[in-house]
């Protein structure tokens, strides 16, 4: 059984929450109006930005992202042993 916390998952969505709390500044853009953009509570746009919930996908992440205007591109390379 794969442990999350050992793997680089926790990492990767600590990262995409920076970049989208980021360019929301950026915009001025506040819950309430991402969750609008892109069809979700603003409840759940706080419980998935706050990033303490273990149930937090990556794919919501990407979701927020896409909806205010970013783009992710993925780099994927042999792990070192």
């Amino acid at each position: 059984m794969v442990d999350w916390e050992e793997t680089e998952v926790p990492k990767l969505k600590e990262q995409l929450i920076t970049k989208i709390l980021s360019e929301m500044e950026k915009q001025g853009l506040s819950q309430g109006e991402v969750g609008r953009l892109i069809g979700m509570d603003r409840k759940n746009v706080n419980k998935t930005l706050r990033g303490t919930e273990r149930g937090v996908s990556i794919n919501q992440l990407v979701r927020i992202a896409n909806g205010i205007g970013l783009k992710i591109d993925m780099i994927i390379k042999r792990a070192k042993k």
